[in-house]
């Protein structure tokens, strides 16, 4: 059973090592110097560093943002090498950083498909967020401690910017497939999953904006139940190597295409619902399962994600492929590119989240242990799950198979 009090902690920790451990990056030492020096004229009141490195996902070639923060300050940007290190100097004002880490802090997240929170905000905050303070006049403080002690609005603006990419390269998967150009359609459908799998990371709390890090953020930061090894899988699998890969024919090994989309819907379904509300992703309960995965068979459990093509049992409630939700203020809106928009209520969403291949009775199930979960999920009694699936199934967003 899920309490409310239950929810996913983010990540603040810097990487292994820091403050003079031997396991620290080797340019954290003089990162931390350069931004001294730097920060030494009167006009610079603070300083931080920031990038994947402080984050705990660089490497030997990694550069370090070094951000200098000042009242006088105008935006300016240079970059300095030293001892082989890449150090990317970046100069703002208080109040320019202030009113960047205010958007974020005060974000609404309207249904509309408007962009909720400008990338350079985005950036920012998350760079504070998981940099390392080395001077501060006072300025730097507040500001870090205002999205640490509020980290749902930016768990929020992270997971938006997520799903709206998501979105946007469905789009083009859709777009490029009924085109036939199948090569571009395949380099679409990976970037979706992808950026899924930046979108679960951020559930999780595990707050980066650079998509190469996915992998190791997905490896410290998922859900224990999270099917890595076959994200890793469709991001290299070649469903177009038969020349026949995006139909989903018999002929094709699981799909093809769809069976990237199908996954890709999967995570999205557990960070619009249970990650938007700060649910720690522990408690979902149908990731996508091994049988996602081309030429494997179906293990036919109940809950598991079978592969497009496969032989299907009937009675199973399954989400219409296509669709891709993007969490708001008010709920979820499902959208099928070009054809499709349906904003659903937040209760009405896990129902539709919860139909990965099962039966009714175990949809119902899974509802009943996450209503204590959420206020909006309170509701979820058997009896209201009925309905849901009924009217579900009836607008052809769930699939009774």
């Amino acid at each position: 059973m899920v309490t409310p009090r239950q929810h996913a902690e983010p990540t603040t920790a810097g990487p292994p090592g820091r403050s003079g451990d031997p396991g620290e990056h080797p340019l954290l030492p003089l990162a931390r110097r350069v931004a001294r020096q730097l920060a030494a004229p009167a006009t610079v009141g603070s300083s931080f560093i920031a990038g994947s490195v402080t984050a705990g996902l660089g490497n030997h070639t990694s550069d370090i943002d070094v951000y200098l923060v000042g009242t006088g300050l105008a935006p300016a940007r240079r970059q300095l090498v030293l001892d082989r290190g890449r150090f990317d100097v970046q100069e703002l004002s208080v109040a320019d950083l202030d009113a960047a880490v205010g958007r974020v802090a005060g974000a609404a997240f309207p249904g509309d498909g408007s962009t909720v929170v400008a990338q350079r905000d985005l950036d920012l905050a998350v760079r504070l967020w998981s940099g390392e303070v080395i001077t501060d006049d006072g300025a730097l403080a507040p500001l870090r401690d205002r999205l640490r002690a509020a980290p749902l609005p930016l768990r929020r603006a992270l997971i938006t910017h997520w799903l709206t990419a998501v979105h946007y390269e469905l789009e083009d998967v859709a777009g490029l497939v009924a085109n036939g150009d199948l090569d571009a359609g395949l380099m679409a459908a990976r970037t979706a999953l992808l950026l899924a799998g930046k979108a679960v990371a951020a559930a999780c709390g595990d707050f980066y904006t650079g998509r190469k890090w996915v992998w190791h953020q997905l490896r410290r930061a998922a859900p224990s139940g999270f099917p890595y090894e076959g994200f890793r899988h469709l991001l290299r699998y070649d469903p177009l190597a038969d020349g026949t890969g995006a139909g989903g024919g018999s002929g094709t090994p699981a799909g093809g295409l769809p069976s990237l989309a199908g996954f890709t819907q999967g995570c999205l379904s557990a960070v619009a619902t249970l990650g938007w509300h700060g649910i720690p992703l522990e408690h979902w309960p149908c990731w996508p399962g091994a049988s996602d995965r081309p030429g494997e068979s179906d293990r036919s459990e109940p809950g598991s994600t079978a592969p497009v093509g496969s032989q299907q049992v009937p009675g199973l409630l399954r989400r219409a492929p296509g669709f891709s939700p993007r969490a708001h203020s008010g709920g979820v809106v499902l959208a099928l590119p070009a054809l499709r928009r349906v904003r659903l209520n937040p209760d009405v969403a896990l129902v539709w989240a919860l139909c990965d291949g099962a039966p009714p009775s175990t949809v119902t199930g899974r509802a009943q242990k996450l209503r204590e979960a959420h206020p909006a999920y309170a509701g979820l009694t058997p009896d209201r799950c009925a309905v849901i699936i009924e009217r579900l199934v009836a607008a052809r967003l769930v699939e009774a198979l």
